[in-house]
């Protein structure tokens, strides 16, 4: 805590040291104590440690909140802190606040970067990815506020209602890839593509995707360090992430074509609890019979998806744009392929 403390202090930049005497006394005399919930990766090692209860964690972010922002209920909570939402006083909306685990901010490398993806994430404007409003940190805790999306994330739909029909899959790919399209043009890759991430609107019943790049930039670099759902398991990273190999956009559109799969069947396509499980399925290709399971799913369709969930980045699309006017054909021509060979002769004249 101290160390963490005096490296804030001495920071060579002004604008990330203490404001305050009375700050840092804040952050000095803070009562939550510290931790780190078990699998997070710091500077590139893991570490553990127990979660703080909810009042306790709840009481410090009142008190680190001030005037700014009135707490008013938890939305979630995840591997890297917990989810709010909260009234901004001085704009008078709602909004949600997350704010990360204590035990990150310890580590100045750590909090660097993610103050650096988090402001590249905030200029990403687009109407299926969630807007990040502001950045803050106040007596040892750290959060970022972004739009309230009223509505469920993928992972509880499919666990309220069951695999969904494949209309409603085709439209959230076809949003997700227009998402991603932005992003990657903004060379931004989110990294943690997974159900979780991938809320739907109540309203309207659009996608809307969060966290963009926020997780890896908390991660850290290790073996194993790609992106995982609430549960624990790496089913929607691709084989690069969990090999710590470099990763780029293609490693996105991978995840969106397993969230895709997860949707239609109820289950992740390569299920394992381990990442050396996972990858045994990913690397030899071991896809689901889709087409067995779900009759109303195009054929061709299914290619496009299968592609997309190739191990070798070289053999998956080379972009969200070309991903999506793939997906937009098949769907578009999925009929041709149960015509008799006498009606594509006669609609060629």
């Amino acid at each position: 805590v101290v160390a963490g403390l005096l490296s804030r202090a001495l920071a060579a930049d002004p604008a990330e040291r203490y404001l305050t005497a009375g700050e840092m006394m804040e952050d000095l005399a803070k009562d939550a104590g510290t931790f780190v919930a078990p699998g997070i990766v710091v500077a590139g090692q893991p570490v553990g440690g127990a979660s703080p209860e909810p009042a306790v964690w709840e009481k410090q972010l009142r008190r680190a909140l001030g005037d700014d922002y009135e707490l008013l209920s938890e939305l979630g909570t995840g591997g890297f802190g917990r989810v709010y939402r909260v009234r901004d006083l001085h704009l008078e909306r709602e909004v949600a606040l997350k704010g990360l685990h204590p035990g990150l901010i310890q580590h100045p490398a750590v909090v660097e970067r993610f103050r650096r993806q988090a402001h590249l994430a905030a200029r990403l404007h687009q109407p299926h990815i969630v807007n990040i409003y502001d950045i803050g940190g106040r007596a040892g805790l750290i959060w970022y506020t972004m739009e309230m999306v009223e509505g469920p994330n993928i992972a509880r739909m499919v666990e309220r209602d069951g695999p969904l029909p494949w209309d409603r899959v085709l439209r959230i790919m076809r949003e997700g890839l227009s998402a991603l399209t932005h992003a990657h043009g903004a060379s931004l890759v989110h990294r943690d593509i997974k159900p979780e991430n991938l809320l739907i609107e109540e309203r309207d019943g659009g996608l809307r995707i969060t966290d963009f790049g926020l997780a890896i930039a908390l991660r850290g670099q290790a073996r194993f360090g790609g992106a995982t759902s609430q549960s624990g398991t790496p089913q929607f990273a691709s084989p690069e992430q969990l090999l710590g190999a470099r990763v780029d956009p293609r490693t996105d559109l991978y995840s969106l074509a397993a969230v895709a799969y997860f949707a239609l069947l109820g289950r992740s396509p390569f299920p394992g609890r381990t990442p050396e499980q996972v990858l045994a399925r990913q690397t030899t290709d071991q896809f689901p019979r889709l087409t067995e399971e779900r009759t109303d799913v195009p054929p061709p369709v299914v290619r496009v998806l299968r592609r997309a969930l190739r191990a070798a980045p070289d053999a998956r699309y080379a972009s969200a744009a070309e991903f999506l006017h793939a997906l937009n054909y098949a769907d578009r021509n999925a009929g041709e392929e149960k015509r008799p060979i006498w009606a594509h002769r006669w609609l060629r004249g």
